[in-house]
């Protein structure tokens, strides 16, 4: 943790927030970073899990929803980790680092074990690594700052030249440095432009964008949250394949990924109304600089933009993806 290198640049924290610095500056400009520029966030609470042996590729196909067998050497993905009810346990990334698949999970202790569990005959090696570090570098001006690392990957293609790892896709990288060589990081890509910004920020443009999260997506199915493009319908044996299969074959699950328009702050968690009967659930919600209190909602199809409920006793007004659109 780097906690000591973000105090003396200005960081402030959440006393029951995220492990991350909140912000280091105001709100707004930090989400013009995550736009225009090359903004650094640190996402303390992710980690790192190697899975090697000579069954890698096949067991951690056959626990997840995505194409692990012919992943490309050098190439990752996004995915996702269900339950037998095809609801969302965990979500990450996975990376073909050659002998080795790098895991990138918010909470790799419990998916390591988790694969662990499922183990019976499998030639395979689960090992957490905590001393790998979890950033993010994004924004327009992304990769240009982060040349000064040296050669970058092209898109959905990683390096896992020592010491710093790196993982690109259309919005900027993530970064896995070994936990020594973290600092140093840092203070080169802020000499090359970047911006430090904070976990404030990150929530606001991630409600404003429609970018789920476990807020709003543990224990829901993908594509209720918007996550159908982690799933490769193709592909069988694996665990939750069935309702995945079921519902490509109907086409009717039964909530969506909204934004809601609050009168007041919002609670992660709260249920929503329409005319007294629940209709959904809150998940991330945030106080954004240009709509004030807004939140991430999985809620009932039916529900159209503009219509009216109520959490916990106020009104919110129910608004389509993302909110630039609304």
């Amino acid at each position: 943790m780097l906690r000591a290198l973000y105090e003396s640049l200005g960081a402030q924290w959440q006393p029951e927030g995220p492990e991350g610095p909140w912000r280091f500056g105001p709100p707004q400009e930090e989400l013009e970073t995550l736009e225009y520029g090359a903004a650094l966030l640190d996402f303390s609470e992710y980690g790192v899990i190697a899975v090697g042996g000579a069954d890698r590729k096949e067991f951690l196909h056959n626990q997840c929803t995505s194409e692990i067998k012919g992943l490309p050497e050098g190439a990752w993905l996004e995915t996702l980790f269900l339950n037998n009810r095809g609801q969302i346990e965990h979500a990450g990334l996975v990376f073909n680092a050659g002998e080795r698949l790098i895991v990138v999970s918010r909470n790799a202790s419990g998916l390591a074990a988790r694969f662990r569990r499922y183990i019976i005959f499998d030639q395979v090696q689960i090992e957490e690594v905590p001393e790998r570090l979890v950033l993010r570098l994004q924004g327009h001006g992304a990769t240009a700052v982060a040349q000064a690392l040296g050669e970058i990957p092209g898109r959905w293609s990683g390096s896992s030249t020592e010491p710093n790892w790196l993982l690109r896709d259309e919005q900027g990288l993530w970064l896995l440095p070994q936990a020594p060589e973290a600092e140093a990081l840092v203070r080169r890509l802020l000499e090359a432009g970047a911006r430090l910004v904070g976990r404030q920020a990150w929530l606001v443009w991630r409600v404003e964008q429609g970018v789920p999260d476990l807020e709003e997506a543990l224990g829901e199915l993908p594509q209720e949250v918007g996550w159908e493009g982690r799933v490769n319908f193709k592909k069988g044996c694996y665990l939750g394949q069935e309702i995945m299969a079921r519902l490509e074959a109907r086409g009717n699950p039964r909530h969506e990924l909204m934004a809601l328009l609050g009168q007041r702050d919002l609670r992660t968690g709260a249920e929503v109304f329409r005319f007294g009967k629940p209709v959904g659930k809150v998940g991330t919600a945030v106080e954004s600089p240009s709509w004030g209190a807004i939140a991430l909602g999985v809620l009932r199809k039916e529900l159209r933009p503009g219509d009216q409920v109520e959490i916990e006793g106020w009104s919110a007004t129910v608004a389509r993806l993302p909110l630039d659109s609304f």
